[in-house]
């Protein structure tokens, strides 16, 4: 496996890192401005000896985007609703150890490690830092930054109660943990006591991963840690935040990981971003390009191209469209279709392009809840013939006409073809042809077997209830009884996570299974919390699961061992398409849903085909043309 490993990484520093290598570096104008007063370091002494170069098809496939090298200078815009919270920023700032160009696990590269190896057995994976890697402040990473987030956050009990599962053997909560060994200051080895090939996709985009759990700034949080820094010399620090002996939750409180990164409490924290947050007025996060960045692109110019982005709060979703059609924001990721019309009427004003690209998630899905105490529930639900029957009635064109107004595909993973005839017959064949004086069928208690969706209203998925709406019509014409129920969103995520919801509609993220970019495909709170709970427990907890889906965790098993987009990954994942498709366990409805990104008219390299989030990963390489 090192071996192939190695070929890819190899043709990627050809390619690229000796150019960076040969490259004159330029810098934006603000930054010379400060090298020129003597307040910032030269260029050359700031950027690693090996800088991760960008160039046409390295963060975006190059069949997507006409990648040009960018200009300096400029303001990106945008809105958030929550407070010191913005998805969207996250996704653009975000930085993982290792890189892919998309989002997807085709060809894992160097991100914010320079490269890798992996073992014949998929155990042993050695990681290279970048010599000359700089934090925000200025300060060298080393794997003296490793060994600290390693054994003095991970290892410690009191900072990690529990020590993650995705660092354990199997990526289970139930595995042993990993081990890590430093062999140099820029080489250090991470291994495992079985096969876990998959651990790369951990660390490039699987959760939105970052590098923030495997490097911290050593120089600046060991001031907050116990074994470096007294309880006497921490106490002004404990008294500020109302704290007696409690070391570990000032701790807590000075990290700032990558899921922090548009909080208040990153400002100041050293980081290796490509724009770092800095103070601001109240309700705006503004974030400033990172000096230090290890990116530039093929002629030697140091990302990112664009000066600053901020972000406005606001009080609703509203607030947003209006800001961005009167041009006071000038991008908005995850525009709702419902909305297009309005957007398309007011381009001109607002100074944007619309990009129609492809939704990262199946916007909307029905889950049975296989594992609801019920047995009559259980009895038919478990049947495979209700699932396949209920896939048969619904109207996949009718949906798409109505809710993404013909921009999407029926689901490819499930049998998908509108046959309610054959649905009937399902039913009927499997026991439910009794019917009630509605003409509703009855169950195997004798009675009306009830089919209540229950919902919640989410304003980033405004299609929820449309959707709920039309598949309650469906199965109604198939005999069930079906009806919508809508409850509080909260309320909805404490029934679902306590196995009390029967029926409900989420998204899920289809489009990443090929990719391993999720396990969504596992057993989950909408559909099997018991079997989930038995899974992530090692069986202690929760219900052991029936065999057919004891072949689904083989086959994740199995996908976990194995290095994505190698024959044997490839095979485990074609593997899961299979089981999907005979097992349907629950009704994937879209896919490839149009998602719109809305950017400004001048805003270039942004990817035109596609998956939309990727588009807002790869911002560091965003210019605006002059």
């Amino acid at each position: 496996m090192s071996g192939r490993v190695t070929v890819i990484l190899i043709s990627f520093l050809l390619l690229f890192g000796a150019m960076g290598q040969a490259a004159s570096y330029q810098e934006a104008p603000m930054l010379a401005e400060r090298v020129a007063q003597g307040q910032l370091a030269p260029l050359a002494e700031r950027l690693p000896e090996v800088p991760f170069v960008v160039g046409p098809g390295v963060l975006i496939e190059e069949e997507n985007l006409d990648w040009q090298v960018g200009r300096y200078g400029g303001i990106l815009k945008t809105t958030h609703v929550v407070p010191e919270w913005n998805p969207y920023v996250f996704c653009m700032i975000n930085e993982p150890a290792l890189s892919a160009p998309r989002i997807g696990v085709s060809n894992i590269i160097g991100g914010v490690f320079e490269d890798y190896e992996v073992n014949d057995d998929n155990t042993v994976f050695t990681f290279h830092l970048r010599r000359g890697l700089r934090w925000s402040d200025g300060e060298f990473v080393t794997t003296s930054d490793v060994l600290f987030a390693y054994e003095d956050v991970m290892k410690n009990e009191e900072i990690s109660p529990i020590f993650p599962g995705k660092y354990r053997a199997g990526g289970r909560a139930s595995g042993e943990p990993m081990v890590l060994e430093v062999l140099d200051d820029y080489t250090f080895q991470i291994s495992f006591e079985e096969p876990y090939g998959n651990f790369l996709t951990e660390i490039t985009i699987k959760g939105w991963s970052a590098y923030t759990d495997l490097i911290k700034p050593r120089h600046h949080l060991e001031q907050y840690h116990i074994r470096y820094t007294t309880l006497e010399d921490l106490r002004p620090e404990l008294d500020e935040q109302e704290l007696t002996d409690e070391w570990y939750r000032l701790f807590l409180a000075k990290d700032a990981p990558n899921w922090d990164l548009t909080r208040d409490k990153s400002i100041g924290f050293p980081s290796l971003y490509p724009w770092i947050r800095v103070p601001s007025s109240e309700g705006i996060l503004r974030f400033e390009r990172n000096p230090y960045y290890f990116k530039v692109d093929v002629e030697g110019n140091q990302l990112p191209y664009i000066d600053y982005v901020e972000s406005y709060e606001v009080g609703n979703h509203e607030l947003m469209t209006m800001m961005a059609i009167t041009g006071e924001a000038n991008y908005l990721a995850g525009a709702g279709l419902d909305r297009m019309a309005f957007y398309q009427e007011h381009r001109a004003e607002g100074g944007y392009t619309i990009h129609s690209l492809v939704n990262h998630v199946d916007p909307v899905t029905l889950f049975f809840n296989l594992t609801f105490e019920d047995d009559v529930w259980r009895e038919v639900v478990h049947d495979v013939r209700f699932r396949k029957a209920i896939s048969l009635a619904i109207d996949r064109d009718e949906l798409i006409e109505n809710l993404y107004f013909g921009m999407a595909y029926p689901s490819s993973v499930i049998p998908s073809e509108f046959d309610p005839a054959r649905a009937e017959e399902l039913l009927d064949e499997m026991g439910l042809d009794a019917r009630d004086a509605d003409g509703y069928r009855i169950g195997p208690d004798g009675q009306t077997f009830d089919l209540t969706i229950e919902v919640a209203r989410r304003e980033q998925i405004p299609e929820v209830l449309l959707a709920t709406e039309l598949l309650v019509e469906h199965l109604q014409n198939v005999g069930l009884a079906a009806s919508m129920r809508q409850i509080g969103e909260q309320l909805h995520g404490q029934r679902m996570a306590a196995n009390e919801l029967m029926t409900t509609i989420l998204w899920i993220h289809r489009p990443g299974w090929r990719d391993s970019i999720t396990d969504d495909y596992l057993p989950k709170s909408a559909w099997g919390r018991a079997w989930e709970l038995w899974y992530n427990s090692g069986g202690e907890t929760g219900e052991e699961p029936p065999q057919w889906v004891m072949d689904l965790y083989d086959i994740h098993e199995e996908i976990i061992r194995t290095v994505p987009h190698f024959p044997e990954g490839i095979a485990a994942v074609d593997s899961l398409f299979d089981w999907y498709s005979e097992n349907v366990p629950y009704i994937l409805i879209v896919e490839d849903a149009t998602d719109l990104l809305i950017t400004p008219s001048n805003l270039r390299n942004v990817a035109q085909d596609g998956i939309a989030l990727a588009a807002v990963f790869a911002a560091e390489q965003y210019y605006f043309e002059h």
